[in-house]
């Protein structure tokens, strides 16, 4: 009997899971478990959603229906036995993989485990700042937001709010953007001068979601700073304490509420520790995302440093995880059953959608460059295709709507 196991069930994991699943899906002596420390598939785009809805216009239910997908709808009728827990220890010897309470025995290993949010050693940066990486993240910086004002509702000066978000990529753009409906909600529901809620998003590179083509970056600074938010740019934290984040240039700003999305970095995972490492954590891999050392071992997406084209790493988004994916469901059986080598991965490039605000975004694709509720529109298509292939079309309507 021939087992892979998986560890992860993000975009990259659970992609490969289904897609390998096809394979061996009339093969009685191949088993695939998918291994992961929550019992849902985390719908990441979404979460800034979550961080900016209030509860008297949806529920709690509502909100976590939206972006978490149950494994077992997911994997109902699938040749996928999922398991819920997380790695602790692998004895590559024994070819075994320990979890609390359980140990699996596999053939095959995949590294899909996903990343954690990075601080970069920043003083004061992970006790005081509000990382967004999964639903209690997004539900706790919710709530805080509302505490604040709540705090303040009775103050008679009537001082100004001030909320900070900490990195001007992708994640931190859409939070700045989705945030002027919830403060303007919050700002009637509490009865507080509007006029006196700042939003500020501060970013150590010189432009907005750095990485991307200029037009995409101008476009986003200008669509936020219509919005009333304070974009700074070139402006690197260097601490962080419980009511201030001070810059590298000693300038000080106030805070009530820091949302921290500066960056990510590879989970730390106790049970990789042995595994070959980037000076970033992450997995290193060769060109058939293999890790160095370990041929029936295979990582990628935000775990693993996966070299595109240029020699550089590639970037870290649910496109690129799943285009891992579905390489590594293809490539894993040439690998465990020493065929001849796969063709090697090679990244391409894919299209790119920031929201910034209610029915409003920006499409980069190729050649197609798209402002405003067209973008938004192709956004919502883009997730209501990806429920569709994890659940069915029913249930995507449903979740999409």
């Amino acid at each position: 009997m021939t087992k892979i196991v998986i560890i992860g069930g993000g975009f990259g994991g659970l992609r490969a899971a289904l897609d390998l699943e096809k394979q061996y899906k009339n093969d009685a002596n191949t088993q695939i478990f998918l291994v992961d420390k929550r019992d849902y598939h985390l719908f990441a785009p979404n979460l800034f959603e979550a961080a900016t809805a209030d509860d008297e216009l949806t529920t709690i239910k509502q909100i976590k229906k939206s972006i978490t997908l149950p494994f077992a709808e997911i994997l109902a009728g699938k040749k996928i036995q999922f398991v819920q827990g997380e790695c602790l220890s692998i004895d590559s010897a024994q070819k075994k993989v320990n979890l609390k309470g359980r140990s699996l025995v596999y053939d095959f290993l995949i590294f899909a485990s996903g990343s954690e949010s990075d601080y970069y050693d920043i003083p004061g940066a992970k006790e005081f700042g509000l990382p967004l990486k999964t639903l209690p993240d997004a539900l706790r910086i919710r709530n805080k937001i509302e505490f604040v004002f709540q705090a303040k509702a009775l103050d008679f000066t009537k001082k100004n709010l001030h909320f900070v978000i900490a990195g001007g990529g992708y994640t931190g753009t859409e939070v700045a953007g989705e945030l002027k409906g919830f403060l303007d909600f919050l700002a009637w529901k509490y009865q507080y001068p509007r006029q006196k809620v700042e939003v500020a998003i501060v970013e150590a590179a010189s432009k907005l979601v750095e990485g991307f083509d200029d037009r995409l970056s101008a476009d986003s600074y200008n669509s936020l700073q219509e919005l009333g938010v304070h974009v700074r740019v070139a402006s690197r934290i260097s601490k962080v304490d419980q009511n201030f984040i001070e810059l590298m240039s000693g300038e000080k700003l106030a805070y009530d509420a820091l949302i921290w999305t500066a960056g990510v970095k590879a989970l730390t995972l106790d049970c990789s520790s042995h595994l070959a490492k980037d000076r970033k954590g992450r997995i290193v891999v060769n060109e058939f995302l293999q890790v160095r050392g370990a041929e029936n071992i295979m990582a990628f997406g935000d775990t693993a440093c996966v070299l595109g084209k240029d020699g550089n790493p590639v970037f870290d988004s649910a496109q690129n995880a799943l285009a891992q994916g579905r390489y590594v469901a293809w490539a894993a059986p040439y690998l465990l059953q020493n065929k001849k080598p796969p063709l090697p991965y090679k990244n391409k490039p894919h299209g790119f959608i920031l929201s910034l605000g209610g029915k409003w975004a920006i499409l980069d694709y190729n050649n197609f460059y798209f402002k405003g509720f067209i973008a938004y529109a192709v956004a919502t298509l883009a997730h209501f295709r990806y429920f569709a292939s994890l659940m069915g079309i029913i249930k995507a309507i449903k979740l999409t709507w």
